[in-house]
């Protein structure tokens, strides 16, 4: 089956690069393209339309969708479905050369991709902590992070949130990292893989297959770090071998980096609404829920493990449990209110 992916540019991409060079996409029976998204408006109208059925992205671009507060309006009733944990976003607030702390941003140019949703929340919690309101610094979008870190590189921009391994890239372009994601937030939800409701009730086998391949690239980026490296090397332009090798150990850490059993972190995702409670006026008064079922856990096991039992709304604090073989994953419909 034919199945496009949409997708961020950037290194979290490394086990669907790595699965598709090993042929774990084919050997599942799938035709996967990898398509990179120019920002988070395309890939929400891609996915309305149905013209991406499976999307890599953050956890509060599905918040916002399933609040109907994304960038494109959502006919009907939102029906987003998390489905795997990717990583808690791999940020790093980076800013031009000679700009050496967080308050030194005020009246100068912060790029985001979008500024009502995705990872400029966590950039204003950053601003927060070091004593400024968003409204202090001039944000303006400036598209996906590879576009972003072209833009802080040609002075477009003082600063910007930028992914592994675009900010080992600007350092080396004399640019700083002035704070990094997991140090003002030890726990957020970052890349989440995400359907539509529709989509995954008539097509189980081939979600299945994606995670079960995906798992598969992972496992062999884990067990051949040095080809992990050329492969990453060859994905992201401008990237040296060496810079490769120290990104492969950032996006491969077993603390920090993509998430081995692909889990979605609860507090994670609790961290993400109170992100937007706090800095969107516009999310007051809008309660949503979001879908998540754990076909990580089920990954590989067929068909049946991606058909979950519906169950009632249960509180944001109720964890994701472990699956036996023959048990089907829960859905998680967690209000956010």
């Amino acid at each position: 089956m034919a199945l496009t992916v949409c997708v961020f540019e950037g290194g979290w991409n490394l086990p669907l690069w790595a699965a598709e060079q090993q042929g774990f996409w084919a050997a599942q029976g799938l035709d996967v393209t990898v398509l990179p998204t120019p920002g988070s408006q395309a890939m929400v109208q891609g996915f309305v339309e149905g013209a991406f059925p499976l999307l890599l992205l953050s956890a509060d671009n599905v918040v916002a969708y399933q609040q109907n507060l994304a960038e494109v309006p959502v006919p009907g009733v939102p029906d987003a479905v998390i489905f795997m944990g990717g990583d808690d976003g791999l940020l790093s607030l980076v800013a031009a050369p000679g700009v050496s702390e967080v308050a030194a941003l005020r009246d100068q140019v912060v790029a985001v991709d979008a500024p009502e949703t995705g990872f400029a929340l966590v950039l204003y919690e950053m601003l927060a902590q070091a004593g400024l309101a968003r409204e202090a610094v001039r944000i303006e979008s400036q598209g996906s992070t590879e576009q972003r870190f072209q833009a802080l590189l040609a002075g477009r921009c003082r600063a910007t949130l930028l992914r592994t391994p675009y900010e080992l890239m600007a350092e080396q372009h004399g640019c700083r990292v002035l704070q990094r994601g997991h140090g003002v937030l030890p726990h957020y939800q970052g890349t989440v893989g995400a359907v539509r409701e529709g989509w995954r009730a008539s097509h189980p086998r081939e979600l299945a297959a994606f995670v079960q391949a995906y798992r598969q690239g992972l496992a062999w980026c884990l067990a051949d770090t040095a080809a992990a490296a050329q492969l990453l090397s060859s994905h992201v332009p401008g990237l040296s071998p060496g810079l490769a090798q120290a990104a492969c150990a950032l996006l491969l850490d077993p603390d920090r980096g993509l998430r081995r059993d692909l889990s979605v972190d609860p507090e994670g995702l609790r961290t993400v609404q109170a992100l937007r409670q706090r800095y969107l006026p516009a999310v007051q008064g809008r309660a949503a829920v979001m879908t998540c079922v754990d076909a990580a856990a089920a990954g590989g096991k067929g068909a049946d493990a991606l058909t979950p039992a519906v169950q009632p709304p249960v509180p944001m604090d109720v964890g994701f449990r472990p699956l036996a073989a023959a048990e089907a994953p829960a859905r998680r419909d967690h209000p956010l209110e």
